[in-house]
Parts: structure tokens; sequence; C-alpha cells
């Protein structure tokens, strides 16, 4: 059986999932997926199911793993400031072992930095192979890299979110929500240098007169400073929801309306998208996945800061159930066809078999 290892920086929660998935999709093809990284993320909530061990990052330690475990392929899964990522390059290239780079192509929000982005071309022409997070990131590779490109729509494990058969009214008196419609953020609120910003969602409900609709928060970080934000009763933090079989979290994106995510959207919008609730966002800096949405289809984009133009949105969704249910079937839909778990497996595979066939 031949052998991939992954070297990552912190494994987040909802990444142990995938490649859980990944591992049994590549034993079924001859592969065994192994995994280093240099933390896994706390109240994980998931088994392992794959090789997985935590390693500091020095070089000197992964060399040492590398030559044990004697992978056929390694894929490199971390930041341009992580101080093993050349290290390993160069070696890796000296042994002549093929490896991968798993990358957005620049850093997403800075892509005009002339400086980084050397920095990336360097890191890319260096690579093996190079598996982007979506087609639109294609931009930032040169020329002569592309060729070495495969795409892995970045995406979550839906198939481990389960039914919940109880009815929405029943989940609000479970979690206490008083709101006949309401709209959800959910995220690490504390994270990201602020490019996440439950603060204007706070701000948004703040100037809604309707004590029927509501904003739940739900996420790691909310702070004083967050709760000094609420003028009225109509926001509630339900705090940090993790379970291994997903109940609690799956509970309310189903007693919610819209979701509703100011700033950084990441794959919380694919959650949302695949239980059935329109987003609504802000321009401005974003990850990959804010491509899945579709401006008047799936939800709502509208400019950064605009939190008049954020409330209206809200409102229209939130007034308007005909044209919800609209924008909700969409969103499960799209996100199905263009970000599956498979999808995303076949642009792994399909490099990994690229450079093997050439090695």
């Amino acid at each position: 059986m031949k052998r991939i290892l992954l070297v990552s920086n912190e494994v987040m929660h909802y990444r142990v999932s995938v490649y859980n998935d990944f591992a049994k999709r590549f034993r079924e093809r001859g592969y065994e997926l192994l995994v280093r990284a240099n933390r896994l993320q706390e109240k994980n909530p998931h088994p392992i199911g794959f090789d997985f061990r935590v390693l500091p990052f020095r070089f000197s330690l992964y060399r040492k793993e590398i030559r044990a475990l004697d992978p056929d392929v390694v894929i490199l899964f971390l930041h341009i400031k992580d101080v093993i990522l050349f290290p390993l390059l160069y070696w890796l290239r000296l042994c002549g072992r093929p490896v991968l780079v798993w990358t957005k192509g620049a850093n997403l929000d800075a892509p005009e930095q002339r400086l980084r982005n050397a920095v990336f071309h360097h890191m890319q022409t260096l690579a093996n192979g190079l598996i982007l997070y979506s087609p639109q990131e294609t931009r930032f590779v040169r020329r002569k890299n592309r060729p070495k490109i495969t795409y892995a729509n970045n995406t979550i494990n839906y198939r481990e979110f389960p039914a919940i058969a109880a009815s929405r009214e029943d989940i609000k008196k479970e979690f206490g929500v008083p709101f006949k419609k309401t709209a959800l953020f959910v995220g690490r609120m504390d994270v990201g240098g602020g490019r996440k910003k439950p603060v204007h969602a706070i701000r948004v409900f703040n100037a809604i007169a309707n004590p029927d609709y509501g904003l739940l928060l739900v996420g790691s970080g909310y702070s004083d400073r967050l709760e000094g934000e609420i003028r009225g009763r109509n926001v509630m933090y339900l705090g940090e929801v993790y379970d291994p079989e997903n109940i609690g979290i799956c509970k309310i994106f189903k007693m919610a309306d819209v979701f509703l995510m100011p700033g950084h959207v990441g794959l919380g919008l694919n959650q949302a998208f695949v239980l059935g609730l329109p987003v609504i966002t802000e321009k401005g800096p974003q990850p990959p996945e804010i491509h899945y949405l579709v401006s008047g289809r799936n939800g709502f984009l509208v400019e950064e800061n605009d939190l008049d133009d954020l409330r209206s949105k809200v409102l229209r969704l939130l007034d308007d159930d005909e044209e919800r249910a609209r924008f909700a079937e969409n969103a499960r839909r799209d996100i199905l066809a263009n970000a599956s778990i498979e999808g995303m497996f076949q642009g792994f595979l399909q490099n990994i078999e690229r450079v093997l066939d050439r090695a």
C-alpha cells in the first residue's frame, strides 16, 4: 500500500471529519493516509480514523519522521510563515520525493503584496503539484506552474450531519429562543484580526425594531466588548456547541431562517447552504468559499461596512417567506453540486496520481 503523508499546521475539528472520509477513500484505492501536525484543535469531537501524530514544528523532527515513514508523496498544508515550510520543500526536492502544496495561491487578505506574492510563486515553483481551493485562485499562479494544478473545492463532511426530527418550535423551546424568525451567526469571534464581524451583526439587530426577529450568536470568543454592543433584547448568545454527532449545531441551523456572517464567511457558508439557509455577508477580503455565494440567488453580498444595506437584506429575507424558501432551495442545490466531499477528494487523488505516474 502506498503512503501519503499530509504535513499540516493545527488540525481543526472539521478537518478531522474530512480526513476520516479521505482515509477511507484512499484505503479503497490502495493508499494509506498519514497526518502529522503541530497541534490538534482543542475540544475535537470526532474520533480520529487515520494515522495521526502531533509533532512540534522543527525541521529535524519532520525529517526524521519522513525518513521513518518513507511516504510515496508528501502534501504540505502550511502557512508561508510556518518555519518548516521551505526547509521541507528544499529537502524533499533534493531527496527526489514528490511533494504537493495545498494552498489558496496567495494571501487573499492582501493579494497585491508583491514581496509576499514572490514568496508564494517560489513555493509554487518548488512544488511538484499544487492543490488549489478553487479555480478562482488560478490567477495567483504563474502560467509555467499551472499544469501542476488540480482543484479541491474546500468543503466539510456533510454526510455526518444528522437528520433532525424535532420541529423548529420544539428546538426553540429547548434553547429558550423567543423569536419567531432568526438570523444565525456561527464562528470563532476572537480570531482572524477582525476579519469576522459579529459586531456588525449585532448592530444590524440593534436597528431592527421588530421584537419577533432575533439574532443568535454561536461560537467561541464572545466577549464583554460584544456584550456591550447589544442595545436591546433581540440578540442571544447560545455559547459554544460541540458534539460528535453534530446534533446540537444542526438543531440550531434548523431553527434559524438566514445565516448572517459579516466578514469572512469560511466553511460556515457551506454548512449553512447544505442545511438550507441563505447567506448574507459583505464584500471585502474573503476566503475561496465566497465563490459559492451567488448574490440574489442563494444569498446576498453587500458592500463592505454598509450596515444599512445589510439590515435591509436581512429584513427582506425574514419578511418574505416565499423568497427565503426559494433562496434556501437554491443554496442546498448549489453547494451539493459545487462543493461535495467527493469532488474535494478527487482534487487530491488526481494530483497524487499525476506526480506518482511521473516519479
